[in-house]
């Protein structure tokens, strides 16, 4: 058996056996008493755990925050809402099936988990790179396009409903493809993806998912934030140019909104940047893998290099909620407010009343979105209008 195979497979009792060194196959004598143990250490065993825990955590408290507060109910934070459900998936399932299955080398979870397991992983990591491609889109209209209609919530649930249903059939080739395979001299069956001889195809299938699944939409949102940065870069020029007698209190409030802009797509490229790095190096061991192009010190720890990929990628879970806490205020008020009402229970409706007018003031000088950003109502967008001076010509462009 090959360290391919052993790096694929999980393990199902199927009867008390006992092996000597001479019986056991050199793959696995080599996996079991050589890799095993340097990925066994209670740091190792422990980092897992620690994912799926922070992760949970995290993503449940921008889904509560969301839901508790209605000034962050907005077409934005819907996209992060649902990006936030797909990493608690991530969490529950690749987080704690995969380590365990990893350590005990014995499959506890069932045969029709083992057809269903790759198609949720695999759905989940579609479905968030769609999600953040969304949001890009969405920015890229609201700043470059802003005096057309936006976004509307119920084209984002659309939206997020089309997401889902994109990344599954995307995925769906694998359940098919998924087995249950016994191997000589060894106890047990394994649960792996099993294309017999028909290595054409896996490649051509690993090929396509890694197009649809990362390079096409990191190429729609490269272009998006590139035109936004340059939009809200010209922005920033112009009001350093402005006189002093231009700098009254109204253009002092658009500087502000200007600026929360940038942050917030600050934020929302870093959301991107930390998904890429986090996922870049699973994605490329698994595309090496699907062309036999792994190189010779990989193909010998190939079992550990895949634990490794494995468990970088699952820390992308924990830094989402980290970077909305850190980069918008919103957010870090929703959630201060969140964890001490559950210290003081009483305080509640007090705790959410006095983050709810603090947002609401956030909100209330220039048109200040949900998503940390100025805007103009879409019931008031249509009969605005545009001032044709060059000052406000590029205030409007700039502050939508």
């Amino acid at each position: 058996m090959s360290p391919k195979a052993c790096f694929e497979t999980t393990i199902k009792p199927k009867a008390p056996c006992t092996l000597n060194n001479e019986q056991r196959p050199g793959c696995l004598f080599g996996i079991m008493d050589n890799i095993v143990d340097q990925c066994s250490s209670p740091l190792d065993r422990n980092f897992p755990g620690m994912t799926v825990l922070l992760g949970v955590i995290g993503n449940m408290l921008v889904v509560i925050s969301v839901w508790r507060h209605k000034s962050l109910q907005s077409v934005r934070n819907m996209f992060i809402v649902s990006l936030s459900i797909s990493d608690i998936v991530i969490s529950v399932v690749s987080g704690s099936i995969t380590p365990i299955t990893a350590f005990t080398k014995v499959w506890l979870f069932g045969v029709q988990l083992c057809y269903l397991v790759p198609l949720i992983q695999g759905a989940s990591l579609c479905f968030s790179t769609l999600t953040l491609t969304s949001i890009a889109i969405d920015r890229f209209i609201l700043i470059i396009y802003p005096t057309k209609r936006a976004i509307q919530q119920k084209h984002a649930f659309r939206m997020i409903a089309l997401n889902c249903a994109v990344a599954v059939l995307i995925s769906l080739p694998m359940v098919f493809k998924q087995a249950l395979v016994d191997y000589n001299n060894f106890c047990g069956r394994f649960c792996t993806e099993e294309w017999g001889d028909d290595h054409a195809g896996r490649s051509t299938y690993g090929t396509l998912v890694f197009l649809m699944q990362f390079v096409l939409p990191l190429t729609v949102i490269t272009f998006c934030y590139m035109m936004i940065s340059l939009r809200l870069g010209k922005g920033m020029l112009v009001k350093k140019n402005c006189s002093e007698k231009l700098l009254t209190h109204g253009s002092e409030q658009r500087k502000t909104a200007l600026r929360r802009r940038i942050r917030t797509n600050r934020m929302l490229q870093a959301m991107v940047g930390v998904f890429c790095c986090c996922w870049m190096p699973s994605v490329a061991f698994n595309f090496l893998r699907d062309y036999q192009w792994l190189p010779m010190f990989v193909l010998r720890q190939e079992y550990l290099f895949g634990i490794i990929t494995h468990c970088i990628s699952m820390s992308s879970t924990v830094w989402n909620p980290i970077l909305y806490a850190l980069l918008n205020e919103q957010f870090r008020l929703a959630f201060s407010s969140l964890l001490a009402s559950c210290r003081s229970g009483p305080d509640l409706n007090r705790r959410k009343s006095r983050f709810d007018a603090r947002c609401e003031r956030l909100v209330s000088n220039a048109f200040v979105d949900g998503n940390g950003a100025t805007t103009i109502p879409a019931d008031r967008r249509e009969s605005s209008v545009v001032v044709r001076t060059s000052e406000q010509q590029d205030v409007t462009s700039s502050s939508l």
